[in-house]
């Protein structure tokens, strides 16, 4: 370990990569994370700690600190909020990690309201992105809309929202009208079928029947398959899922959602899925409809 440090200390970071490309335990893979960062490299070393949480909480509070730190560079904010809500809910007894979990809250709002103003684009600069025909851009153009009044971009929102071609970006315009509470009733493009929708009357995306919140979900995940792995990549592809799917939410059991996304985290991970079957008889679950519903989601975010 002293080798590692060393070599940090002399900015080898490429070499410290190098060295630590199997390493399993905690001290080296703080090094490999500290080097990624030095080199540029922040979503790899985010990488580190999504493939590797479990041994690194045993060092919590520089865990909480560096991912947190890491979610803000990558201006991940939605997610460091979850993330610091899971470090939360875990059993500790160290004054250092509550006193760094209070500080990271701080430094999430901070590091956004630096984000927002580094973005900030003119009320012209907004409009034209929210007409432009590529993805980023107009996401862009409706996350720069988030703390705004949207009187004057209402036209443009519901253009969109009627007729832009990819689902996802059609659901945050959606959304924007949802958290203003707008009460008058739109054309709104679900898929293939337009719908009506009134945006105040619309609850939140994240909710799933048999949970609480997303928290109780994701110890859920962490309950049934013991892996923090897992359960933070069948978050992620819920929560991407909730959105493709909105307004309308996920019509399943709790079980039947632990087992579907479980699996999906499983196999995006890589890991042993040929005891689909025995999970579902245990619970008591279709196999055949398990299957079909994990194959129809699949192709559905193919087109998120």
């Amino acid at each position: 370990m002293d080798s590692l440090k060393t070599l940090m200390d002399r900015k080898q970071y490429d070499l410290v990569i190098k060295l630590t490309e199997s390493s399993n335990d905690s001290l080296s893979l703080f090094y490999r994370i500290s080097a990624l960062l030095a080199v540029g490299q922040s979503k790899e070393a985010l990488n580190v700690i999504n493939d590797h949480r479990g041994v690194l909480q045993s060092r919590l509070s520089l865990l909480v600190k560096i991912h947190i730190e890491i979610l803000c560079l990558l201006e991940m904010f939605d997610e460091a909020y979850i993330q610091l809500s899971y470090y939360e809910e875990l059993p500790y007894e160290s004054q250092e990690v509550e006193e760094i979990l209070k500080a990271m809250k701080d430094y999430i709002r901070k590091e956004e309201k630096n984000a927002y103003k580094k973005h900030s684009l003119s009320e012209d600069e907004i409009l034209a992105k929210l007409m432009s025909k590529n993805d980023d851009e107009v996401l862009a153009a409706l996350d720069s809309l988030k703390n705004q009044k949207l009187d004057n971009y209402l036209l443009a929102l519901f253009k969109i929202m009627r007729s832009y071609p990819k689902q996802v970006v059609r659901t945050f315009a959606l959304l924007l009208l949802v958290n203003e509470k707008y009460d008058k009733e739109i054309d709104f493009l679900y898929h293939d079928q337009l719908i009506k929708v009134v945006p105040s009357s619309l609850e939140e995306p994240f909710l799933v029947k048999g949970f609480k919140n997303l928290e109780d979900l994701s110890y859920a995940f962490q309950s049934m398959y013991h892996d923090p792995s897992i359960a933070l990549n069948a978050m992620q592809i819920i929560s991407s899922y909730l959105l493709y799917n909105y307004p309308r939410h996920i019509d399943m059991t709790a079980d039947e959602v632990l087992v579907v996304f479980g699996f999906l985290a499983k196999r995006l991970l890589q890991v042993n899925t040929d005891d689909l079957k025995q999970v579902c008889e245990s619970k008591g679950l279709d196999y055949p409809k398990i299957s079909e519903t994990i194959n129809t989601i699949n192709e559905d975010l193919k087109n998120f």
